[in-house]
């Protein structure tokens, strides 16, 4: 939610600098973290920003489901640096969710240090664990964050289905950060409330190579952007499509 204000925020400032030369209709992007940062923008942008009305909305790879998300650590290269990333953010948002219950005697030094580094990309992953000295992921969580406070915090981080605006959710079919079946599962819930949604997916894409200049979703993405730009009209339910 923090990061839809400071996204509907940044626009209301952009807005101040005449020499921006901004128009009056604003479209939200946003891939894997940033993706879910954009939908969470379009879930609240009428309630919180009715100023900055949008007129589409593109969550590519998003982390839209975050219990599932975390379930799937344990299966993704350099799981635990993801993981280090989650308790420490809700560590340090929510009181209740603390380091004592959910990790691993002895490796708070570590998961703090794992959660100071920046990736640049998953090929990052294991540079920064030998940076640590690591030779494998460690074990991180002594109770599995999606069990007690952690986990209802977790579910309450799910965007609900109130994007007003024309959305459309890209995901590649072989992600192996963002899985496909936890998109799935997300969509579902989305749909079966009414939302409005363009579902896409994109065989043989990992995390990264969803977003690559070759992807075929580069060029669908300027296309179905500059439409909202056009005004073109969107029909009401889910469509879904496989690329």
């Amino acid at each position: 939610m923090p990061s839809a204000h400071a996204a509907l925020d940044a626009v209301r400032a952009a807005r101040q600098l005449p020499a921006a030369r901004l128009g009056d209709r604003t479209v939200a992007w946003g891939h894997s973290q940033g993706g879910g940062a954009a939908l969470w923008t379009g879930a609240l942008a009428e309630a919180y920003a009715p100023d900055v009305p949008l007129s589409g909305v593109v969550a590519m790879a998003p982390a839209s489901n975050p219990r599932a998300l975390v379930e799937n650590l344990p299966r993704v290269t350099g799981g635990s640096i993801f993981g280090a990333y989650t308790v420490a953010g809700y560590t340090a948002l929510y009181p209740e969710v603390t380091f004592r219950e959910y990790v691993r005697p002895g490796a708070e030094v570590t998961v703090r240090r794992l959660a100071d580094r920046c990736l640049s990309g998953t090929d990052a992953l294991a540079s920064v664990l030998v940076v640590l000295g690591l030779s494998r992921d460690p074990e991180i969580f002594a109770t599995p964050p999606t069990e007690g406070r952690f986990g209802l915090r977790l579910q309450e981080n799910v965007p609900p289905p109130t994007v007003a605006a024309p959305l459309l959710i890209a995901q590649g079919g072989s992600d192996a950060i963002v899985p496909r079946a936890a998109q799935d599962e997300f969509v579902d819930q989305l749909c079966e409330a009414g939302q409005r949604l363009d579902y896409r997916s994109y065989a043989g894409r990992d995390h990264m190579p969803l977003v690559e200049p070759d992807s075929p979703l580069v060029p669908q993405l300027l296309e179905w952007t500059r439409a909202r730009f056009a005004g073109v009209p969107v029909a009401a339910g889910c469509t879904r499509g496989e690329h």
